[in-house]
C-alpha cells in the first residue's frame, strides 16, 4: 500500500474524498466558495502549496487515501496553521501514516517559526496531539445573563495578557475572516463582532470576537439582538477560557450549541497548539460556526452546524 504525502492540487478530488468519507454534502464538498475560503487563504505558501490549497493528501498512485487541511493565518505567529478536517481511509490505520500527514504539517510550521494547532479538538483527540508535544487548555461555553451583574471567574483584565510569542489577529485576517465570508453575515459593535441567526430553537447570537472592556457594547447587543426574537427563545453566547466579563455565566451542558437541528454537545471544548495554546478565543477559529449546507438560488439550506474539525 503505497503511502506518499503531497501537497493536494486536485479541489476536486478533495471534494469528492470528503462527500464520500467524510460526511456527505458538506459544505467544503459542495460550494467551492467554503472550500477555497478555507484552504486558499492570502497567508498561504505556495512556494510549498502551488496549487494554493493548504492540504496535504496521502496517496497511492494517483488515489487519495487521506488528508490534512490546514486554515493559514497571520496570527498567532505570521505563519499559523489552524488545523481543519483530518482524516484516513480505514485501511491505513495503524500504519502511522496518518500522524505522518501530522508531522508533515508540523514541520511546514516549524520550518518558517511558524505555529499549528486548533480551536475544536474533542477529549478523545487530546491524546493524540499530548504525544506529540502540543500544548492543551480547555475551553468553555458562556451565555449572557442579561442583567450585567458581576460573574464569577477570572476578571476580564485577565484576557489581555497575550503569550510572549503571540501576536493578535491582524486587520487584515478579520476583513477575510468576517467580513468577506461567503456565507455568514456579521455586524459589529464597537470592537465587538458577532452574528445573529434565527433557527429551530429560536433566536441566537454569537459573540464572535470580544475584547477586554467591552462589557457595555455586550449590553447594548444584548438589548438590540433580543429585541429580535419577538417572544422566541432567545440567548447569546461565546467561548471563552475564563468568563468574558460582567454578565457572563456558564452554558448548562444540555443547552443546544449546534443548531441545525438544535443539538446539545456539550459546553467544553479543547484549544490545541504548538509550541504554545492562544491566550484567547476567537469564534470562528477552525470555523466552529461553518454551516454544512447547500447554497441554492442565493441562500444556504442549513443541514448541519458542525465544527471543521476532527478525526
Amino acid at each position: 500500500m503505497g503511502g506518499e504525502i503531497r501537497p493536494c492540487d486536485d479541489a476536486k478530488q478533495l471534494q469528492q474524498y470528503i462527500n464520500t468519507y467524510w460526511r456527505r454534502g458538506h459544505v467544503l464538498a459542495s460550494y467551492d466558495a467554503m472550500l477555497w475560503f478555507t484552504y486558499s487563504t492570502l497567508w498561504v505558501n505556495k512556494s510549498v502549496c502551488a496549487c494554493g490549497m493548504s492540504v496535504f493528501g496521502l496517496y497511492d498512485g494517483s488515489r487519495m487515501t487521506g488528508f490534512l487541511g490546514s486554515i493559514v493565518t497571520p496570527y498567532p505567529r505570521p505563519q499559523s496553521y489552524w488545523l481543519a478536517l483530518w482524516h484516513v481511509l480505514p485501511e491505513t490505520k495503524g500504519t502511522g501514516l496518518g500522524g505522518k500527514l501530522l508531522a508533515r504539517m508540523q514541520w511546514i510550521a516549524e520550518e518558517c517559526d511558524g505555529w499549528i494547532g486548533t480551536f475544536g479538538a474533542g477529549p478523545e483527540a487530546l491524546p493524540v496531539y499530548l504525544k506529540r508535544g502540543y500544548c492543551v487548555r480547555g475551553a468553555r461555553r458562556w451565555v449572557y445573563s442579561g442583567d450585567g451583574a458581576a460573574a464569577t471567574g477570572a476578571p476580564a483584565a485577565a484576557l489581555a495578557r497575550l503569550h510572549s510569542a503571540e501576536q493578535p489577529a491582524s486587520r487584515e485576517w478579520f476583513d477575510h475572516r468576517y467580513w468577506k465570508h461567503p456565507v455568514y453575515k456579521y455586524s459589529s459593535q464597537g470592537e465587538v463582532i458577532y452574528r445573529t441567526e434565527e433557527n429551530e430553537w429560536g433566536v441566537v447570537t454569537h459573540i464572535c470576537h470580544q475584547p477586554v472592556s467591552s462589557d457595555e457594547a455586550i449590553r447594548r447587543i444584548f438589548a438590540t439582538e433580543s429585541a429580535k426574537a419577538g417572544g422566541r427563545r432567545f440567548l447569546m453566547d461565546a467561548w471563552g477560557f475564563d468568563c468574558p466579563g460582567a454578565g457572563w455565566v456558564l452554558a448548562p451542558d444540555d443547552l443546544p450549541s449546534v443548531f441545525h437541528p438544535p443539538e446539545a454537545r456539550g459546553s467544553t471544548i479543547y484549544a490545541v497548539g504548538r509550541p504554545f495554546v492562544v491566550s484567547r478565543v476567537e469564534k470562528g477559529d477552525c470555523d466552529q460556526d461553518r454551516p454544512n449546507g447547500l447554497r441554492q438560488a442565493g441562500t444556504v439550506t442549513h443541514k448541519t452546524l458542525e465544527s471543521a474539525h476532527g478525526h
